[in-house]
């Protein structure tokens, strides 16, 4: 039986901690922005050197089947979600309701597909195609897995210093490692973020997730 801290093991771990909980806390440091991109930078170009040379990631054959249900699933719990946020915001703030979807659709649609490519797409790549391939081995139990992933995922939003936003981002992320698990389709979990991501800016709360508002 192999042990289970080997180099190999070890070396994960601490790319776990150096990557998804030492880089989110710089973020939250007041130190100077250039830093702060430094060690973003950084850590895109291990994640990418890791993902080419080691992993060596290439397309995985999804089935059709697993799909069309995934795409089934998303749409009810979207529809759901639509409709308790919606309720959410016309108690608490009704005036922001649709406001910049109504009042600013340049902005809207503009920064919606800033977002997409700039924030979903990184991300996911990072938090799902990435991490599971690199990590799911490490922590065999995939309910544990799954948690961990949200944790880290809520984490790297700390930033923004917001129980609201960290909330929003663990449930976000629940869903998409379980997306992403059932069908390993790495566009059906960017499908799925961007829904849900748009639709918070759609809806109202963009100003919590410093969107331009």
């Amino acid at each position: 039986m192999k042990p289970f801290l080997t180099t190999l093991n070890k070396i994960k771990f601490i790319e776990i901690i150096v990557l998804f909980i030492v880089i989110p806390i710089v973020l939250l440091l007041p130190i100077s922005i250039i830093f702060k991109v430094i060690f973003v930078v950084l850590g895109v170009v291990y994640i990418s050197l890791i993902s080419i040379f080691k992993e060596k990631f290439s397309k995985v054959k999804t089935d059709k089947k697993s799909n069309k249900k995934a795409i089934l699933e998303i749409a009810i719990r979207f529809i759901i979600i639509a409709l308790l946020t919606t309720l959410v915001l016309y108690y608490q703030d009704k005036e922001q309701l649709f406001n910049v979807m109504l009042n600013k659709p340049d902005l809207w649609l503009k920064f919606s597909g800033i977002y997409i490519l700039f924030s979903v797409i990184p991300q996911e790549l990072i938090y799902r195609t990435y991490f599971v391939k690199r990590y799911q081995k490490l922590i065999e139990k995939k309910g544990l897995f799954i948690l961990i992933n949200a944790l880290l995922f809520s984490f790297a939003h700390i930033w923004f210093q917001s129980f609201t936003v960290l909330a929003f981002t663990f449930v976000g992320s629940l869903l998409f490692t379980t997306t992403y698990l059932k069908t390993k389709s790495t566009w059906l979990v960017i499908l799925e973020h961007s829904i849900y991501g748009v639709w918070l800016y759609t809806v109202g709360f963009g100003e919590l997730f410093m969107f331009p508002v």
